[in-house]
Formats: structure tokens, sequence, C-alpha cells
């Protein structure tokens, strides 16, 4: 699609057109090797780490490290990392590129312990999403709107490459050990949950720091 708009439509130089296709080219190969890593490593990886945890029924350690994985991934996320920087460098809002990251990591981190607490408690997931969704739009009412679109984009590409292979493998490995869990429902769901964290987190600081 881009090189037909180039040739029919954008018709750039084509020496400003090749340091493009390069990074294209790269970009698809990294992608590439990543998808076929996270298959391979992270998600087998993921699942045990969740079983263990379980099965030596450490739930302040699971949790723990539930959190720390949550903030770690958010924090390594290409998607937050990009549209962090492109945020600070062209929306003029009270936020630097290193606060929104940590903020939104701090948010997906919390949730990610809602997410893991409701696996374990077996509770279904309408009874998390839907007053956290609700609080969001309370606290939306009183936001600046530069902060509320920041937010809601936060709370998007925190479901990137990154956390969502290792995070759901985490949520199935732990539901599968657990006795009487069907993995599909139990296991699943922990990014719908952890996207709730981030939009909260963010709107939260964006009062704060006095963007009303």
């Amino acid at each position: 699609m881009i090189f037909i708009f180039q040739i029919f439509f954008i018709k750039m130089d084509v020496m400003e057109f090749i340091p493009i296709v390069i990074g294209l080219i790269f970009t698809l190969l990294g992608f590439v090797i990543f998808i076929e890593g996270a298959k391979f490593a992270l998600l087998p990886m993921g699942e045990q780490i969740g079983a263990s945890f379980i099965e030596k029924k450490a739930l302040f350690m699971i949790l723990l490290f539930g959190f720390l994985l949550g903030v770690t991934l958010t924090i390594a996320e290409p998607d937050v990392r990009l549209l962090a920087y492109q945020i600070e460098n062209i929306v003029i809002i009270l936020l630097t590129q290193r606060e929104i990251i940590y903020v939104t990591a701090l948010g997906l981190g919390i949730f990610v312990i809602i997410a893991i607490l409701r696996i374990i408690l077996n509770i279904p997931i309408k009874y998390i999403l839907i007053p956290g969704y609700l609080i969001n739009l309370i606290l939306a009412l009183f936001s600046n709107e530069e902060f509320l679109t920041v937010a809601f984009d936060m709370g998007g590409v925190t479901t990137g490459p990154m956390t969502v292979p290792f995070l759901i493998a985490f949520g199935v490995g732990i539901a599968s050990v657990l006795g009487g869990r069907d993995r599909l429902t139990s296991g699943f769901g922990v990014m719908a949950i952890g996207s709730v964290g981030p939009i909260m987190a963010v709107l939260v600081y964006g009062l704060i720091k006095g963007g009303v």
C-alpha cells in the first residue's frame, strides 16, 4: 500500500524514500523474529511461572511478581515508549515522557494484581470491568481534554507485543493449576482488566498535576 501511494500520490524523492523502505524492512524482520521468540519462549515461560507459584501457594509472591511484571513490561513496551515520545514532542501537556511511561506502568501493575485475584477468587470479569470503566468515565468528566485523550491512548498501547503474550500466558498458567476452572474464561481477560489501570492512573495523575 505504501508503494502504491508513493507511486501515484505522494511521489516522494527517491533518496528520501529509500530510508523509509529500509526502515520498513528492518521493522518487518524484527517483528517477525520477536513474535517467533514470544511464541517459543515468553508464552511457555509465563505459563510455567504462573503455574509454579500457584502450586506452591505463594499468594503474596504471585501478586508481587504480577505487579513487577506489569510495570517492567509496560516500561519495555515499544508502543508505550513511542506514544509517550510523540505526546511529549507534539502535545503541550504537563507530563514528561518519563512520567507518562511510569504512571502508565504503575496503573497496569496495580490492575494486573486485580486480574490475578480475579482468577484466584473466580470472580466474573464484568464485576471488575464495569466499575473500572465507570470510574474512568467519572474521572473523565473532571479531566482536561488533553489528559483525557492521552489516558485512553495509553490504555490502548499497553496491550502491545511485549505485555500481551507474557501476561495472558501468566494468567492461563495460574488458571490451569486451579481445580474446576476453565482455562479460557479464567485465564484470559488479564489484559482487558489491565488496560483499565493505565487510563485511570493517567487521569488521576492529571488531576493531581492540575489538569482540570
